[in-house]
């Protein structure tokens, strides 16, 4: 592959090379009701776990504007031991099963 595929034009106009930084997996969260299972906020967390076992999280909060989200990182993290319940087993399961890593 050439190097010219990973180039891509600003808003600017300027040249960038798209730069891979860290490769992974993720789980998104959104909050519930506990009772009703209705959604209770507009507000989402990303939660990145990283090839190389680092976790980063992540707040996503939609703004007036459409279409716009803010990325906001939490004051306290809780890491991958966050258990989570999937409406589609109904079960609660670890938010990444597989054995994701302990680190936070």
């Amino acid at each position: 592959m050439s190097l010219d595929e990973a180039i891509t034009i600003s808003k600017r106009g300027k040249k960038e090379l798209r730069t891979l930084v860290s490769r992974g997996r993720f789980a998104l969260v959104e909050y519930r009701d506990p009772v009703t299972k209705e959604r209770t906020e507009d507000k989402y967390k990303l939660v990145l776990l990283h090839d190389d076992g680092r976790i980063q999280e992540f707040f996503l909060v939609k703004t007036k504007t459409e279409g716009r989200s803010l990325l906001l990182e939490p004051k306290e993290k809780k890491g991958a031991e966050l258990k989570v319940w999937n409406p589609v087993s109904g079960e609660v399961e670890d938010m990444f099963p597989e054995g994701g890593s302990q680190q936070k």
